[in-house]
């Protein structure tokens, strides 16, 4: 694990970071320990299809594993006896029973709180949203 990481498109190229960076799978054992194989199997989806929105650094802090684009946070995952719960940072209203609570996060930014229970809940929609999440994390949400 790694306390700074070289990050493309960032000034300089490297962001301090005050948690521990994975580095490789095998950094998320200790928060998939002693859980349900249906769990691990999601929470191993989930991170598949997190890196396949873009580059993406998964900091390991006291519970979640918050996920960081290239100017800030836009996702969270944690890992459950029942599944998966985190948040997702999007641009617009979503209404979809996987995401139970929305906040307003700042003037441009729906932030959701999702919870999955199964493989198939973490399908294409879930992967549009986490794609749409990785651009508010690259800043999308900004005006130009």
């Amino acid at each position: 694990m790694l306390a700074a990481v070289q990050l493309p498109g960032v000034e300089g190229g490297y962001m301090p970071r005050p948690w521990p960076v994975a580095s490789h799978d095998s950094d998320f054992d200790p928060y998939l320990a002693g859980m349900p194989t249906a769990s691990v199997r999601m929470f191993r989806r989930f991170v598949d299809m997190a890196r396949a929105s873009g580059p993406v650094l998964f900091e390991l802090q006291n519970g979640p594993i918050v996920l960081r684009g290239t100017r800030r946070i836009f996702a969270g995952v944690r890992v459950l006896d029942r599944g998966l719960t985190g948040r997702l940072n999007m641009m617009r209203r979503v209404e979809d029973p996987r995401l139970v609570k929305a906040e307003a996060n700042a003037k441009t930014l729906v932030s959701y709180h999702y919870s999955v229970t199964a493989i198939s809940d973490l399908d294409d929609e879930f992967q549009r949203w986490l794609d749409e999440a990785h651009a508010v994390g690259d800043g999308a949400h900004l005006p130009r």
